[in-house]
């Protein structure tokens, strides 16, 4: 579902609102949030909640078979891979790979795109998979599974985790 359907769905703009983004983004070549925040007073937020419930959409199951790449891995260090929920795994076709959970899913995306600059398809893992992938590829003495909860990210970064 194209972002624009998302705000529509989520009552923030109608269709003519959409359609006319869509003919302002054609000549102006803007990104559609941008263009809907200017245009109709969209908030930043509104837009990132639509682009993370897009990507949830779009996100796949997390297959352990498909394994590992170290160029990929390397993408992200230690302290960003645990902070955001974010496990590098492939890429592919200019795409970045990555296996996060449901519940980190805003955090990771928000990193992948304000630091990474590169699109990223995500694999959705459970928690304790992702925290076995975290404790495998990135580990960090403390770090475990009560990253989910707060309290890891909390105590290693010294404040509470959002």
């Amino acid at each position: 579902m194209r972002i624009g359907e998302m705000l529509v769905r989520m009552g923030v703009l109608n269709r003519e609102q959409v359609e006319e983004i869509l003919d302002e983004q054609q000549s102006s070549n803007d990104a559609f949030g941008a263009i809907a925040e200017r245009l109709f007073n969209i908030s930043p937020d509104t837009i990132e909640r639509a682009w993370i419930e897009q990507t949830q959409e779009r996100a796949t199951i997390f297959d352990a078979e498909r394994g590992i790449d170290d160029d990929a891995r390397e993408l992200v260090v230690r302290r960003q891979a645990w902070q955001f929920g974010i496990v590098p795994l492939r890429l592919d076709d200019g795409y970045l790979i990555a296996a996060t959970s449901r519940k980190q899913l805003p955090r990771a995306v928000r990193f992948a795109t304000r630091v990474l600059g590169m699109p990223v398809q995500f694999e959705i893992a459970e928690d304790d998979e992702l925290s076995q992938l975290l404790t495998i590829q990135y580990p960090i003495r403390g770090m475990d599974k009560s990253l989910f909860d707060g309290s890891a990210l909390s105590h290693l970064f010294g404040r509470k985790a959002a």
